[in-house]
Order: C-alpha cells, then sequence, then structure tokens
C-alpha cells in the first residue's frame, strides 16, 4: 500500500506571480492562457506538462505576463488535480511545495487530498467495508454515509462504486471506491490490478491547514496523517458473538481495522478560533463591504445618514466578543 497526495489547492495572498511561480518551480513559458477564469478570477494558465491551473486578476486587461500587476486581494489560486498531482510529482516534491508555502505570511489552503492504494484489497478492500457499513458493524464522529452505484445498461454489470464517510459538502470526509472499475472504465491501460480499492481523506479549509501543521511543523509522514485522521473519525468493529451488548463503543475493533491503523495516536484537526481584532475587522470590512458602502453611498449622492443609522442600531446588538476586542484595541493605543 502507499500514501500520496492526490489533489492540492491553495491560493497566496500579497504576492506577485514571479514569485509564485519561482515557489511552484515552473516556468511562466511551460503555460498557456485559458479562455476563461474560475472561481471569480478572470485570467487562468494550464500548465502543459498537466492538470496544474494557476488563477488571478489582472489589473490591466493587455498582454499577461509573469510581471503584470495582479489583485492583490484575491491573490494568486493554484489547483493541482489528483491527475495534476502525480504529472507534478514526476519531477517535482509536493511536501517540499507545501513547505514553500508555510513561509507565506498570506496563505489559503483550501483543499489537499490524501489517498492510500491498496493494489490487492488484502486490508482495504471495497466489499468488507461495504459489508461492515451496511450491517452497522461501525462507528463513526460523521453522522451519515452515502453509497454511489452506477451499472452498464446493457449487462447490468457495475461501472462505478462509491462510498462516503460525511458529507461531501463539509470540510473533511472520506471517500473509498473500487479504483479497478473507475481505471478500467476511464483509461486505456491493460495491466489494471483486479482487486485495487483507494481511500480517499478530503480535508477543506481550516481541517486541510491543520493537516499541513501536522505535515511541516510536527514532521508527521503522509502515512501517518491519513490514518490518524481515520482513528479519529472511524472505527470499523466486530459483534460479540455470546453478549447481547448493543454498545458498538465497546465492541472489539475488527482485526483488519487494527492492522491498518496500527502504531498511530489520533488526530486532532480542529483549530481553536481567536477572537477576532479590531484590525482584523478593519480588514475584513475593506475587503468584503467597502465596495457596497460606496456603491449606496453613491447612490445616495454622498448622503451617510443611512450608514449612521446603521452604526447606531449595531451599537446595541454588540456581544461581550466585540467589547472585549473594543478593550483590548483601546489598551493597545494607550501602551503605544
Amino acid at each position: 500500500m502507499e500514501v500520496q497526495i492526490d489533489w492540492l489547492e491553495f491560493t497566496v495572498l500579497d504576492a506577485n506571480l514571479a514569485l509564485v511561480f519561482d515557489t511552484i518551480g515552473l516556468n511562466w513559458d511551460d503555460f498557456k492562457s485559458l479562455e476563461k477564469g474560475r472561481f471569480g478570477y478572470h485570467n487562468q494558465l494550464k500548465w502543459s506538462g498537466g492538470h496544474l491551473y494557476v488563477m488571478f486578476t489582472a489589473q490591466n486587461d493587455a498582454k499577461i505576463d509573469i510581471e503584470s500587476r495582479i489583485s492583490t486581494q484575491s491573490g494568486v489560486h493554484v489547483m493541482i488535480t489528483g491527475q495534476g498531482c502525480r504529472q507534478y510529482a514526476a519531477k517535482h516534491d509536493l511536501i517540499k511545495l507545501i513547505r514553500r508555502l508555510t513561509f507565506f505570511k498570506r496563505v489559503n489552503f483550501s483543499r489537499i487530498d490524501l489517498a492510500i492504494d491498496d493494489y490487492e484489497s488484502k486490508i482495504i478492500s471495497y466489499d468488507r467495508i461495504h459489508d461492515a457499513a451496511i450491517a452497522g458493524h461501525f462507528t463513526s464522529r460523521w453522522s451519515k454515509w452515502d453509497e454511489v452505484t452506477s451499472r452498464r445498461t446493457s449487462s447490468n454489470e457495475y461501472l462505478g462504486r462509491t462510498m462516503y464517510f460525511g458529507s461531501q459538502a463539509s470540510d473533511l470526509f472520506c471517500r473509498v471506491y473500487d479504483k479497478t472499475l473507475e481505471r478500467k472504465i476511464n483509461s486505456n491501460e491493460k495491466s489494471v490490478p483486479e482487486k485495487w480499492t483507494r481511500l480517499e481523506i478530503v480535508y477543506r479549509k481550516d481541517r486541510a491547514k491543520k493537516l499541513v501543521d501536522h505535515l511541516i511543523k510536527a514532521r508527521k509522514t503522509l502515512g501517518h496523517v491519513l490514518r490518524g485522521t481515520l482513528r479519529q473519525y472511524l472505527r470499523f468493529v466486530l459483534p460479540p458473538t455470546d453478549s447481547k451488548d448493543q454498545k458498538k463503543t465497546r465492541w472489539k475493533t475488527a482485526p483488519w481495522w487494527d492492522e491498518l491503523l496500527k502504531n498511530v495516536d489520533k488526530l486532532v484537526l480542529t483549530i481553536k478560533k481567536e477572537p477576532k481584532t479590531i484590525e482584523e475587522m478593519k480588514d475584513w470590512v475593506d475587503r468584503q463591504i467597502s465596495p457596497t458602502i460606496a456603491t449606496i453611498t453613491r447612490a445616495e449622492e454622498g448622503d451617510m445618514s443611512w450608514l449612521a443609522k446603521l452604526i447606531v442600531k449595531g451599537s446595541h446588538r454588540l456581544t461581550q466578543k466585540h467589547i472585549d476586542a473594543i478593550a483590548q484595541y483601546m489598551e493597545k493605543g494607550i501602551a503605544a
């Protein structure tokens, strides 16, 4: 079995294109411009070597090059798909790329997927996991699981089988699927393993940020992080044969699941939210609603009375966190 990064997506803020390209270790000349942007960005480039995309919004619609001025508010967004990760990793190290990215003051990791492949389904087996899930022989911090299958109309044979633990709309979920079926349908490879199961965990936003902390700061391996996440969120169990105990948390862990997760502890992926400071609130207003304020003010021909009314109304809705932020800000001003 092997573990790999199967998706990497991040945004670098307050950086120019040249610096981002230097960080990912690719040349501007190896990219071509696409007709449309994506995710709200006006410009999009695709790497000639594979499925790696760079998105940004240029401040000038003239000829785009590596020296072009870009919107610092939206930054530079890079998406490396599953196939792109394998293509990029042929000559570059994804872990080293993530480490270099952590040196930026403002970088957001929006999505990281980790995948583990069992090419013979000896431990991670789609059929075994599916049977255990149907029987209810598992416990999980995820509140739901889904199954998605597709079949060929003429013969009724499977074209794909996938299970999801957790909501696909959430910041953390697990996906298990029959990789043999997926490869046979979507590629022309002749030597596809007959019993290949893949298990993936998708980390988004804060969960992706915490994942990076474990990989870079704590120097944990990909395998340790993936298995530690599974130990925290999912456990397959064996029902007792000589007891009527219905409490699954007291049931023994299935031996094959123990084999997969041996020698790893539960991995904490939550981040304690720090109270927002006045500076952060100002920055949020500037980035998110200053255009709205400007639009309304212009429509009102410069009359700011509507804004004054909103401020008075809002002052009656301050909570303790707002009062604490004001006190902290004033203390800093006095100390300065």
